[in-house]
């Protein structure tokens, strides 16, 4: 993916759901997702830097991988007898149920027609690999009540950027990635796998000579590298609930989020079309709807700083408001009407049953203007919603109760209609 520069300024206005926040303090699952081809080595090695090294709990482990991957995997580390996660679960003193990993927990790639590929190797198998990552690490994150570390270490290296990319799409703010690093002497040999408590040696072969020496695993370091990256999720929170899309389909529409946030488009008005256009994603508003947002959007334009940006309790609201953005609309039908001809224009009665009630000194019913407001508003941001437009352009309100005020948390230059 192309992440622009300034791309830390547009996320920082990203929602992300309170509830996400919320539940991180709940964690009761830690989850281990690997990459793995040929090399097994790399999971027990990132398994033996968390526990080991950072202290940290892992109750599950899963790694995806491709049908000979899966073969070594069971091999080298599953076998009941020699393989090493149970050695490293025996010489740490870890009950292997305590920490799932089994066969079931390991994700075959697979081709369009069921069947699970010796290696990636082909375009097509590139493809169904990155949709089939996406779609294993959008299901790990569904639960507020897990958390995920994701080691790209191992496999194909496009199975790594998969990851990675997966992880920048889908992960909360309390999910982890890394890359495991096994100092240079260790970091190719078939038998090495973790540190154990008490030094082993291990023949190696010098690359050179070809001589075989011996070397202890006392001399062996693991570091986990953590891997910084810019999580997406706030901007796909809209859409995860998707009949989920392709890899490429995700990418395109974070893609085109971005670009909408990032270049700060306008807020655009068309008065004669009541639409809302905000970029490429336009929502069209019924007569009353859109009355109210024009409405609060000339206050944002028209605002002083002694009026608080624009932002209006339901009381607060005066005639000369209404009439003005009442003539603007109507001017845009060449008609230009004062507030008081309003009942001769189509499907604005609401407006002359308003004027009629202020003109015959009877006092409004503020509650119940406020709550016409508020089922208004959420109209017109549902609308706005269903569009794509982003959310910083919804009506918005602010204030407790009996302090509640409305308006627009744009910038007035960002407003225009026409």
């Amino acid at each position: 993916m192309v992440i622009k520069s300034n791309l830390h300024k547009t996320l920082a206005r990203v929602r992300i759901p309170p509830e996400e926040v919320e539940m991180k303090q709940e964690v009761r699952k830690n989850i281990l997702l690997c990459v793995a081809g040929m090399t097994p080595q790399i999971v027990t090695e990132t398994l033996y830097a968390l526990t080991q090294k950072q202290g940290e709990r892992v109750d599950e482990i899963r790694v995806i991988t491709t049908l000979a991957g899966r073969n070594r995997l069971l091999a080298d580390l599953l076998d009941p007898e020699r393989g090493q996660f149970f050695a490293f679960c025996r010489d740490y003193g870890i009950a292997p149920a305590e920490m799932r990993f089994n066969e079931s927990l390991i994700s075959l790639l697979r081709l369009p027609d069921g069947q699970h590929p010796e290696d990636i190797r082909s375009a097509v198998d590139n493809e169904h690999a990155a949709d089939q990552i996406c779609e294993i690490v959008s299901e790990l994150t569904r639960d507020p009540q897990t958390r995920l570390h994701a080691s790209v270490a191992g496999g194909r290296k496009t199975m790594s950027i998969y990851l990675t990319a997966a992880m920048q799409l889908f992960a909360r703010s309390w999910d982890r990635m890394s890359h495991v690093l096994v100092s240079r002497d260790f970091e190719t040999l078939n038998d090495f796998y973790y540190i154990p408590p008490s030094p082993r040696e291990i023949e190696v072969r010098d690359r050179q000579s070809g001589e075989i020496k011996r070397i202890s695993t006392a001399s062996a370091e693991i570091h986990l590298a953590d891997i910084p990256f810019i999580r997406l999720r706030g901007i796909l929170s809209g859409w995860l609930g998707d009949d989920r899309p392709s890899y490429g389909e995700m990418v395109r529409r974070t893609q085109s989020d971005l670009d909408l946030m990032e270049t700060m488009h306008d807020l655009k008005l068309d008065l004669r079309a009541r639409t809302v256009r905000v970029g490429d994603r336009e929502a069209k508003l019924a007569e009353r709807e859109f009355f109210i947002y024009l409405l609060f959007a000339w206050l944002r334009r028209s605002a002083q700083t002694n009026e608080e940006g624009g932002w209006r309790a339901v009381h607060e609201i005066r005639r000369d408001d209404l009439g003005a953005v009442f003539q603007m609309i109507t001017a845009a039908r060449e008609k230009k009407l004062a507030l008081e001809e309003c009942a001769s224009f189509p499907r604005y009665d609401f407006l002359a049953s308003l004027l009629a009630r202020v003109e015959s000194g009877k006092p409004l019913d503020w509650e119940d203007a406020r709550k016409t407001l508020t089922e208004t508003r959420a109209r017109i941001n549902r609308k706005l919603e269903e569009a794509g437009v982003p959310s910083r352009f919804f009506l918005a309100s602010q204030g407790g109760r009996g302090a509640l005020r409305y308006g627009l948390a744009l910038a007035p230059e960002q407003i225009t209609w026409g």
